[in-house]
C-alpha cells in the first residue's frame, strides 16, 4: 500500500490499518518477503469474482429467485459491515426492499434486475456502496447493438443541462436543456438517476450523476433509437431524434458557435512534472510578489507513494530555491487511494500532531476473511494463514463481533526537504476517500489553511469495500467491513469537510486558486512590511 514493494501480508491490510499503530506490522512482513514484487502476489478482489457468460446474462430468473437477491443484500450489509444504517434507519432500507420486492412481477434478465440491485445499494447512502454495471453486461448489449446516449447531462437543481455531445451529433449543444426523454420528463428522469446513486452528500451524488450519466441512463433503459426535447439558452425549443449511430466520436463541451467557458488553467513554469504529479511555478512580480509554488495531487493510489515522494523533494527543493512565497496543494480531483500519500505531504510541512481518523471499527464475518483470499493470487492463497500471527485481535473475533481502533494525535518528524512558508490545500466536491481523509486531518488540526468547496466524501464513513456476488441473478456488489470516524471524533456529524474559506465557483475562473493567491500575496507583503 505504502510502497510497490510490500509484499501480499502487508497490501492485506487496508487504509484503515494504515492509520492504526501497526508499525511493526508492515515491518515484520517486509522482513520475512523482502524484496517481492506486489504484482506478484496481488489481485483485485474483484478478478475473484467469475464473469458472467453470455447465457448468464440472457437467462430470466424467476420473481422468486430476485426477490431472495434482494434479502441477500439487506442480510449481507447486517452481516459485514459495524453499522450499515449509519446514514439511514433500518426501516427506510426495509420498505425499500419492500417496494422492490413487490415490483418484481415477472421473470427478468440480470439487465431489468439491474435497477433494482442499484437502487437497494444507493439506499444506504454509502459511496463505496456505488452499483455499476458489470462490463460484462455492457459487452453482452454493445454486441447485440445498443449504445449509449450521444451525450452527457449534469444536474442543476431540478434541471439536467447538456454538458458534452459526441461530435456526429449535430442538433444538440451544450448548454441546452433537456425537457424530456421519450415519454419521461427531465425532473422525473434526473430523479430516477438520482435514485440509482449513493446520497452520501447531495453535491457528490450529483458530480457522479454527471460523471457517470451514460452508464446510469443505460442502466435505466434509455438508450438510442429515442426522442430528446430540449431549450437552448435563447429559450427556443428542439425536439431531436437520436439514433444509435450518434453515439461516437469525440465530444465537444462548448457550443460550436461560443468559446470555452470552463476555468484557465493555472499558468506558470512547470518545475516538476511526473504524470500525474506536477508542480508549477505561479508567477510573481519583481516588485511586491514572489512566485508560489502549485502541486496538482490528483491522485493517492497506493503504488504511487515512491513516485510522490520523490517528486515532493524535488519540487520543494526547487520552489525553495525559487524564493516561492508560499506552496498551494490542490486535491479537488483527488478520489483517493492510500492516506500514506497525504502523511508523506504533511510530514514536509508540519510536525504538529494529528490524525485523519479517531476511530476505526473492524466487523469480522465470512466475508471478511474470504476478501484476504481473494486479494491474493490463487497460487498464493495459502500464506493467508499467517494474518492470524499479525492480526490476533481480528483473528480471535467470532464472526459478527467488532475490533474497535483508537487513534490518537501523534506528531510525525518533518522530513528534508521541508518548506516552511504558507501551506493551502484546494478542496471540493471531488475530493473524496483517502483525499477526503488527509482534508479533514488538516482541517481538524488547522495545518494548511484549506480553501475551495465542502468534499464529495464524509468523514463518517463506511470503507474497506469487498465484492459479494449474488446468489441468484449473480451481479457482484460491493460491500463494507469497516466504520471510520472523522478526526474529531465526534460521530454525530455527518456531514463533508468543509473549508476554512468556502468560495463559490464562477464560470471561467478558478476562483479557489485565485483566492489562495490572494491569500499567500497578503501574508508575503505583510512580511515584506515588518
Amino acid at each position: 500500500m505504502s510502497s510497490n514493494r510490500l509484499s501480499f501480508l502487508c497490501c492485506q491490510i487496508s487504509r484503515a490499518l494504515e492509520q492504526v499503530s501497526l508499525g511493526f506490522l508492515t515491518v515484520a512482513i517486509v522482513v520475512l518477503l523482502s524484496g517481492c514484487s506486489r504484482s506478484l502476489f496481488m489481485q483485485s478482489p474483484w478478478d475473484a469474482i467469475p464473469r458472467a457468460s453470455a447465457d448468464d446474462i440472457a437467462t430470466l430468473h424467476q420473481p422468486g429467485a430476485l426477490r431472495a437477491d434482494l434479502d441477500t443484500i439487506v442480510a449481507l450489509h447486517e452481516r459485514t459491515c459495524p453499522n450499515p444504517y449509519l446514514r439511514i434507519p433500518k426501516d427506510s432500507i426495509l420498505a425499500l426492499n419492500d417496494r422492490l420486492k413487490a415490483s418484481i412481477d415477472r421473470p427478468m434478465t440480470r439487465r431489468d434486475f439491474l435497477p433494482m440491485v442499484m437502487e437497494l445499494q444507493a439506499g444506504y447512502r454509502s459511496d463505496h456502496y456505488a452499483q455499476w454495471p458489470p462490463p460484462e453486461d455492457l459487452e453482452y448489449a454493445f454486441a447485440r447493438g445498443e449504445r449509449f446516449l450521444p451525450f452527457r447531462a449534469a444536474p442543476y437543481d431540478d434541471r439536467l443541462v447538456i454538458v458534452a455531445v459526441s461530435d456526429s451529433m449535430r442538433e444538440i449543444e451544450p448548454g441546452d436543456t433537456i425537457v424530456r426523454i421519450g415519454n419521461v420528463s427531465a425532473v422525473d428522469y434526473l430523479a430516477r438517476l438520482r435514485s440509482l446513486t449513493p446520497n452520501e452528500t447531495e453535491r457528490y451524488r450529483d458530480v457522479r450523476v454527471r460523471e457517470w450519466f451514460r452508464y446510469l441512463s443505460w442502466a435505466a433503459g434509455v438508450t438510442p433509437p429515442t426522442e430528446v426535447e430540449v431549450v437552448r439558452p435563447d429559450g427556443s425549443r428542439h425536439t431531436v431524434q437520436i439514433s444509435p449511430s450518434s453515439a461516437g466520436g469525440k465530444e465537444r463541451t462548448t457550443p460550436r458557435s461560443s468559446q470555452p467557458s470552463l476555468p484557465v488553467a493555472a499558468k506558470g513554469d512547470v518545475l516538476v512534472d511526473s504524470p500525474p504529479f506536477r508542480c508549477r511555478l505561479l508567477p510573481g512580480d519583481s516588485i511586491q510578489h514572489a512566485p508560489i509554488a502549485l502541486i496538482d495531487f490528483p491522485r493517492m493510489d497506493g503504488p504511487l507513494q515512491d513516485q510522490w515522494e520523490t517528486f515532493l523533494d524535488e519540487s520543494i527543493r526547487v520552489a525553495r530555491e525559487r524564493c516561492a512565497a508560499g506552496l498551494i496543494v490542490d486535491i479537488r480531483q483527488n478520489g483517493g487511494g492510500s492516506t500514506n500519500l497525504g502523511e508523506a505531504l504533511l510530514s514536509r510541512i508540519t510536525d504538529r500532531p494529528y490524525r485523519m481518523s479517531s476511530k476505526l471499527l473492524w466487523r469480522k464475518s465470512q466475508e471478511s476473511d474470504e476478501l484476504f483470499r481473494m486479494k491474493a493470487k490463487p497460487m498464493w492463497r495459502w500464506l493467508t494463514f499467517l494474518t492470524s500471527l499479525f492480526i490476533p485481535e481480528y483473528t480471535k473475533l467470532e464472526n459478527g463481533q467488532d475490533v474497535v481502533y483508537d487513534n490518537e494525535a501523534t506528531s510525525r518528524s518533518r522530513v528534508e526537504p521541508a518548506f516552511d512558508g504558507p501551506t493551502y490545500l484546494l478542496i471540493g466536491d471531488r475530493t473524496f476517500s483517502a483525499a477526503m481523509d488527509l482534508a479533514d486531518g488538516v482541517r481538524t488540526y488547522d495545518l494548511m489553511l484549506t480553501i475551495g468547496q465542502p468534499t464529495g466524501g464524509v468523514p463518517n464513513t463506511l470503507g474497506d469495500i469487498g465484492p459479494f456476488q449474488l446468489p441468484n441473478s449473480r451481479i457482484p456488489i460491493s460491500f463494507s467491513m469497516k466504520l471510520f470516524v472523522r478526526a474529531s471524533g465526534d460521530e454525530s456529524d455527518l456531514g463533508p469537510v468543509r473549508p476554512h474559506i468556502e468560495v463559490a465557483p464562477i464560470a471561467g475562473r478558478d476562483t479557489a486558486l485565485e483566492r489562495a493567491t490572494e491569500e499567500i500575496r497578503k501574508k508575503h507583503l505583510e512580511q515584506k512590511q515588518r
